[in-house]
C-alpha cells in the first residue's frame, strides 16, 4: 500500500491511498465469496458460486462498492498511521478509482497556531473618563424619577399632563374614543392625531372643546375628523430642585456634593467594568493580528457553534430547564439556533484557539478539586430536578466541559494581564516555553477521530477466507440450464 498526502488550505489534507492490483483483486474476491454465502446465486449452492457468477449477478460496481465497505476502514486506519498529520474529525471519502485502485480521502486536521512572542503584546487599558456632563445627566434622571405631577388652576401648556375624555368621528364612523386618558402635551405630538396637542394647549380643567383635524390613516386618509374633548385635570411637573434636599431624598447623603461624589464613583466603577469586558477582546485581537499563523478547518466553525450551544445548555441546567424546552418556548430548533450562531462562531473560534494555546504555553490546568466543587454547586442548584439532568452532571463529558471552562477562565485572566504587562513570569528564566511540533490539543473527543469510520454506506461484516480449491473446475462444469433459481436473501 502506498500513501501520499497533499496539503490544502484551511487545515485540509488530501490523503491518497494506492494498492497493488493483485492485493485489490484478492480483497474484491474475498467480498465476492462473502456475497455468495449471504445470497442465493442462480445455479449454485450458497457459498459455492464462483467470482464471475457473483459479479454477473450483482454487477461489478456493486461488488466493488461492497468490497470498499469491507476493507476501506482498514485502509483508512493504516493510512492515518503512516501520515504526519493528526485528524481533527473523520475524513470524507472524496473519490475511488479501481483500475488501478486509488482511494482519495479529504481529511480535516488539527488547527495550527504560531503565536510568536505573544507575551510582548501590549494594549492600552483606557476606561472612558467620567465627565461633569455625565454626572449632570445622571442628576437630571434622579430629578425626573423623583418628580410628581400636581394639579394646577391654569390653562394647559406644552409639557403639562392632562386627563381628558376624547371622541373622534369621520362622518358616522367612530375613529377614536377614550375616557380618563392621561397624556403629556408635547410627548408623541402626532398621537392620537397630528395637531391634537396644539388644540389642547390653552384649555383648563372642566372645559370642553370641539375641533376638526385631518386624518392620516389609510382607510380615511385626507378626510376631516370632528373631535370632541373634555379636560378633567391639568397637572404640571413638580421636579425637586438640584440641591441638598434632592441628595437626602434619593439616598443617605448629607449634601449634593456627597451625591455627586457617589455618582462619580459608581460611574467610574461601571466604566472600569465595561473596559475590562472589552479589553480581553482587544488583547486577543492583537494577539491574532501578531500571530504568524492561525489556521483551522472549516469543520471547526461548526464545532464552535455546537460549543456555544453546550454552554447555553449548561447555563439553563443550573435553573432546571433543558435546552430543547427553552428553544421550544422561543419557537426555535437546535439547528435553526445553531445557524443563527454561525456569523459569530468563526470570530469566537479564533479567540478560543488563541486562549487554548496560551493556556498550553503558560501551563494552565484545571484544578480537579475546583471542578468537583463546581459540579457539586450545579447539582445543589438543580435541587430535585429530573434524574436525567443529575446523571448528566456525573458524566465524564460534563466534567471535561467544566474543566475546559475553568482553563478558559484562567487563560482569559492571563491574557488580560499579558496585555497590561502585569503577567507573572513563567517558570525557569521567564522565557516562553518551546512549542512542540505537534498541533495544539483540541477537545477530548478529538482524540478518537483517528479511528473514526470513513463515510461510506453501511458495510456488511468482513470475511477473509480464500476461495475453496476446485472452484474454477466447478465453475466450468456448471451449465446455464441450472441458472433458473431466483436470487433471494
Amino acid at each position: 500500500m502506498k500513501v501520499t498526502t497533499e496539503r490544502l488550505e484551511n487545515c485540509q489534507v488530501k490523503v491518497i491511498v494506492e494498492m497493488d492490483p493483485a492485493d485489490i483483486d484478492k480483497k474484491v474476491r474475498q467480498t465476492a465469496r462473502k456475497l455468495s454465502r449471504m445470497y442465493n446465486i442462480p445455479g449454485y449452492r450458497r457459498g459455492k458460486a464462483p467470482y464471475h457468477a457473483v459479479v454477473r449477478t450483482f454487477g461489478r460496481e456493486a461488488v466493488q462498492q461492497q468490497a470498499l465497505e469491507d476493507f476501506g476502514q482498514d485502509l483508512y486506519d493504516e493510512a492515518l498511521e503512516e501520515i504526519e498529520y493528526e485528524p481533527y474529525e473523520v475524513g470524507e471519502l472524496e473519490d475511488v478509482e479501481w483500475d488501478p485502485f486509488r482511494m482519495t480521502v479529504l481529511l480535516p486536521i488539527q488547527p495550527e497556531l504560531e503565536l510568536g512572542d505573544y507575551r510582548a503584546v501590549r494594549v492600552p487599558f483606557e476606561p472612558d473618563p467620567v465627565t461633569d456632563d455625565d454626572i449632570a445627566r445622571r442628576l437630571k434622571e434622579l430629578q425626573d424619577q423623583n418628580s410628581q405631577w400636581v394639579p394646577v388652576e391654569r390653562p394647559a401648556t406644552m409639557g403639562d399632563q392632562v386627563v381628558l375624555d376624547m371622541e373622534g368621528r369621520v362622518g358616522e364612523k367612530l375613529i377614536m374614543s377614550n375616557e380618563g386618558h392621561e397624556m403629556v402635551l408635547g410627548i408623541e405630538p402626532t398621537n392620537p392625531l397630528p395637531g391634537f396637542h396644539d388644540e389642547i394647549v390653552g384649555m383648563s380643567a372642566g372645559e370642553e372643546k370641539s375641533f376638526v383635524l385631518t386624518v392620516p390613516e389609510e382607510d380615511v386618509a385626507g378626510q376631516e375628523a370632528e373631535i370632541d374633548v373634555h379636560v378633567h385635570t391639568v397637572r404640571e411637573e413638580d421636579r425637586p430642585p438640584l440641591d441638598d434636599e434632592l441628595a437626602m431624598m434619593v439616598g443617605d447623603y448629607d449634601s449634593l456634593d456627597d451625591l455627586k461624589a457617589a455618582i462619580r464613583e459608581e460611574m467610574e466603577t461601571q466604566a472600569l467594568q465595561l473596559a475590562e469586558s472589552e479589553y480581553l477582546d482587544k488583547v486577543l485581537d492583537a494577539m491574532i493580528e501578531a500571530a504568524a499563523k492561525v489556521e483551522y478547518p472549516a469543520q471547526a466553525v461548526d464545532r464552535e457553534a455546537d460549543f456555544v450551544l453546550g454552554q447555553m445548555e449548561r447555563n439553563l441546567a443550573t435553573s432546571g430547564m433543558q435546552l430543547d424546552t427553552y428553544l421550544g418556548l422561543v419557537g426555535k430548533t437546535r439547528e435553526s439556533y445553531r445557524q443563527e450562531l454561525r456569523p459569530s462562531a468563526e470570530e469566537r473560534l479564533q479567540k478560543r484557539l488563541v486562549l487554548r494555546e496560551v493556556a498550553r504555553l503558560e501551563g494552565i490546568e484545571a484544578d480537579p478539586d475546583e471542578v468537583d466543587a463546581e459540579i457539586d454547586r450545579l447539582r445543589e442548584a438543580m435541587g430535585d430536578e429530573a434524574e436525567q439532568m443529575l446523571e448528566m452532571l456525573d458524566s465524564p463529558e460534563w466534567h471535561e466541559s467544566v474543566a475546559e471552562d475553568s482553563v478558559m477562565a484562567q487563560a482569559q485572566e492571563r491574557v488580560t494581564l499579558i496585555g497590561k504587562g502585569e503577567a507573572p513570569p513563567l517558570e525557569g528564566e521567564g522565557a516562553v516555553p518551546e512549542v512542540p511540533e505537534e498541533a495544539p490539543e483540541e477537545e477530548a473527543d478529538e482524540e478518537t477521530a483517528a479511528s473514526a469510520t470513513v463515510e461510506t454506506e453501511a458495510a456488511a461484516p468482513e470475511e477473509t477466507d480464500e476461495p475453496e480449491a476446485g472452484e474454477d473446475a466447478e465453475e466450468e462444469a456448471a451449465t446455464e440450464a441450472n441458472a433458473q433459481q431466483v436470487v433471494t436473501d
